[in-house]
């Protein structure tokens, strides 16, 4: 009985190294494949993909794998709270080309605190991020629920990013419906809010973005859409 419970612990921990250093490897080579850098010709239509209070480890690694299918460069607008979590894929979206964008810790509405409270919310997600990636700086700011005022405004010093299109994917919306509010209303310059949280989101994204493209539109992040359009920054 003990050479076989010997046997089964040896075979236990054979298991647990092989996955773990096929996970390692699986994650190495995500981080390290090649970075997205579509041209970008300012003639033609763009829109900026934004992502809000990811990141998510169940829908967002299969989301990063359709944006690179597409060659689509977006701007993710994280939650501080989901930052230690999940730095693997931080540090995939970084590599990969994508922009990371601030969206408080918590999530809760700037316009009911106190300014010192509003930036404890920004610069409490601006630590946490550099404990991971210490030289990335993110450049914009979202506050939760497009909720903002002059406060506000006046307190956080980063541009304030919204949306032109709102494809209600946070209110349980049909992958029809997000279809249909995305390729019915857009226009060269928008900036799409979705919410990499939810299956629906993935669907309907594998109907959008091949459209968009047959459209002739350009995937960009915030940034590169401030290059070339003008976008309100509050």
């Amino acid at each position: 009985m003990k050479r076989k419970n010997e046997i089964f612990s040896c075979c236990l921990v054979f298991l647990i190294v092989g996955v773990t250093l096929g996970l390692f490897f699986h994650l190495h080579s995500r981080i390290n494949r090649e970075k997205l850098t579509p041209h970008i010709d300012p003639e033609q239509p763009m829109v900026a993909l934004t992502f809000d209070d990811g990141p998510n480890p169940t829908y967002t690694p299969p989301l990063l794998d359709l944006l690179y299918r597409y060659q689509a460069p977006s701007t993710f607008f994280i939650l501080g709270e989901k930052i230690s979590s999940n730095r693997w894929l931080l540090q995939e979206m970084v590599c990969s080309g994508h922009e990371l964008g601030n969206h408080t810790y918590s999530h809760t509405d700037l316009t009911t605190l106190t300014p010192q409270q509003i930036e404890y919310e920004i610069d409490k997600t601006k630590n946490a991020l550099k404990k991971i990636l210490p030289n990335y700086t993110m450049l914009y700011v979202r506050p939760p629920y497009g909720h903002y005022n002059q406060l506000v405004e006046d307190t956080v010093e980063q541009p304030l990013i919204l949306w032109d299109i709102d494809t209600m994917d946070w209110d349980s919306a049909s992958v029809d419906t997000i279809c249909e509010i995305v390729l019915t209303n857009i226009h060269d310059g928008d900036i799409l809010v979705f919410h990499d949280n939810n299956p629906n989101l993935l669907k309907a994204l594998e109907r959008i973005l091949p459209e968009l493209q047959e459209q002739g539109f350009q995937f960009v992040t915030i940034r590169q859409l401030a290059e070339y359009r003008t976008i309100e920054q509050r």
